[in-house]
């Protein structure tokens, strides 16, 4: 009665609670439709020889139908559930035997009977999990009905089963628990969120918090002063930390330096506090303290309709923590759609760059503030995405900065900047370019190839284009930045380094940098007329670039009063919105001749 019932529930797709229950933790497994396995071919194999059958299978039972995770005899990966012979035993603990099953009301009329394989006789052991719930069966099937099946075949059945089982257990655990800490991994929390969801439905009272308890770059400091070896015991040692404040919650490792767990969203605050006593104090391992800035990310579960994006939400919170240098941060949906529109941005780059009518370049004029003549231009890129209009190279050139995709954005700059150049240049003027280019740029030998190309290519005079970097990429790689750039003034490319003052400027860097201009960042020109500070930094740094050898330009220039006094410190360059904004190449020739 009870198996009739299971099948009208499966035919109306209205599986019972302990069903529900039952696939849930089948699919945490992660079995379905997964490689075969060595073991339990092993054991299938075994039991067709041990009991003499055709047919020996590993079957897993799963919604709609049953599937074989390693089968002996059988062509066919699974069948539907409605035929399934091993969907009646998974509702018995004791072994299932059918002698004949023509003779089985039952089974009489089944396709797996009056058809292939052509099933008479058949036994199945049940596949029971540590919290005794069935995921199918060990079973053997021959062709032949049998008068009988005895109680010591029935517990060696059992017996294999059992080592099958164990096998899927340990599979699960290879892929759920992490091998350093000893704690479920990422993927268990997911698959024991579905659980909980099958279970309880909504979870809504649930909140999830993530604990990264130290930065990256502190633990990348710790593993090149210290080595791997003491890195892992620090990070265990960690782990236990945040283990005894929290007691006995339930913890997973999520990341590299990451740990989360779930709680009642109306005591989790009570214990981010413990969590924060507990790390005030140093975490010592080996004899050495560290003082750790752990950073903590909440995500109410209200806010996490998808268990898969639990963890890329908690990550984000932390990350978001750590930006604003707060202790912990609130995940909302916000964050998630800004995530989505940064992921829909970096993907649309490479259409934008191959499209005609996305992309385009503005020059801002860059003047002697002696002379007021106009001693080049800086090319500024531009996009308008097809559905979300235009969008701020503030916003997408720091995410291409991010990935690999800079540098297809700089050589597009490149390309086009210098064809604008050649072009200005077979009309009779001479207008130097600016490019801006990015650290990345310098870890390969492109941007020099593509200079040289495009240059060649266009026969334009090398002096008339000039590559403009930030003080970031000294601090990368500081010699290998030293040799391309040695290599791009050989070419006669003009070199400037830019928001000088903005970054690292470490002088031991600039001393040695072979660059043309050093561009004075415009956060220290905008407020020079009003802050105290700005004026008596800004002279220094005129003095300071010139000195080194460096022409001086001033950005961010946007006053009369403001150019006046860059003139009298004898800064040689400015610009900024007080001598013109960014404008398309034709309305540059124009603002260029006018000033001429």
């Amino acid at each position: 009665m009870h198996a009739d019932i299971l099948r009208l529930d499966s035919a109306l797709c209205v599986p019972s609670e302990k069903e529900q229950r039952r696939l849930a933790v089948l699919d945490s497994y992660c079995l379905l439709d997964s490689q075969p396995d060595a073991l339990c071919d092993l054991v299938t194999d075994l039991a067709a020889r041990l009991f003499q059958t055709e047919i020996a299978l590993v079957s897993l039972v799963a919604e709609n139908r049953q599937w074989f995770k390693s089968r002996h005899g059988l062509q066919a990966q699974s069948t539907p559930r409605s035929q399934s012979f091993c969907s009646h035993v998974i509702e018995q603990d004791q072994v299932m035997v059918v002698l004949d099953a023509c003779q089985d009301p039952r089974f009489a009329d089944n396709p797996l009977v009056t058809g292939e394989p052509g099933i008479r006789f058949y036994a199945g052991a049940s596949l029971q999990t540590r919290e005794g719930l069935y995921l199918g069966t060990l079973c053997v099937i021959g062709k032949s009905p049998r008068q009988q099946f005895s109680d010591e075949e029935a517990a060696t059945l059992q017996r294999l089963a059992a080592i099958v089982m164990a096998r899927l257990e340990i599979l699960r655990d290879a892929s759920y628990v992490d091998s350093l800490t000893s704690l479920p991994n990422r993927s268990r929390l997911v698959g024991d969120l579905q659980t909980l969801r099958s279970v309880d439905g909504r979870l809504d009272k649930l909140t999830a918090v993530a604990v990264e308890v130290c930065e990256h770059v502190y633990l990348a400091d710790m593993i090149k002063a210290l080595g791997w070896d003491y890195v892992e015991g620090f990070l265990i040692e960690a782990k236990e930390r945040l283990r005894q404040a929290l007691g006995g919650i339930a913890l997973y490792r999520i990341g590299t330096t990451s740990f989360a767990y779930l709680e009642r969203r109306d005591v989790w605050q009570a214990q981010a506090e413990q969590i924060k006593e507990a790390f005030a104090a140093t975490v010592a391992y080996q004899g050495i303290p560290h003082h750790l800035d752990i950073s903590v990310g909440i995500v109410p579960m209200s806010q996490c309709a998808d268990d898969n994006e639990l963890v890329p939400a908690l990550l984000t919170a932390i990350d978001v923590a750590r930006e604003c240098g707060s202790l912990q941060c609130h995940y909302e949906q916000p964050l998630g759609r800004m995530q989505k529109h940064s992921f829909e941005l970096l993907s649309a780059i490479p259409g934008a760059l191959l499209a005609t009518d996305e992309l385009w370049l503005e020059f801002q004029p860059k003047v002697a503030l002696m002379s007021g003549q106009c001693a080049g231009v800086e090319a500024l890129l531009r996009w308008r995405h097809p559905v979300h209009g235009p969008i701020s190279p503030g916003l997408f050139i720091p995410l291409a900065e991010k990935t690999a995709l800079i540098r297809q954005v700089t050589l597009w700059v490149l390309q086009h900047g210098i064809e604008q150049a050649a072009a200005w240049m077979r009309q009779g003027r001479a207008i130097a370019v600016a490019i801006n280019v990015s650290a990345r740029d310098f870890d390969n030998d492109d941007l020099v190839h593509a200079l040289a190309t495009q240059l060649q290519r266009h026969r334009l005079p090398a002096g008339l284009i000039e590559i403009e970097f930030t003080e970031s990429a000294m601090s990368k790689n500081p010699e290998k930045l030293y040799g391309k750039i040695q290599e791009i003034k050989r070419l006669g490319v003009k070199v400037a380094i830019d928001d000088f003052g903005a970054g690292f400027s470490n002088l031991s860097y600039l001393k040695n940098i072979p660059a043309d201009y050093l561009k004075i960042d415009q956060s220290f020109i905008r407020t020079m007329e009003s802050n105290y500070s700005d004026q008596q930094i800004v002279p220094s740094m005129i003095h300071l670039g010139q000195k080194l050898g460096f022409a001086v330009v001033a950005e961010g220039l946007e006053t009369e009063k403001c150019r006046r006094i860059l003139q009298h410190l004898g800064c040689e360059y400015g610009q900024g919105y007080g001598i013109a904004r960014p404008m398309a190449a034709a309305d540059t020739w124009d603002w260029i001749a006018a000033r001429d």
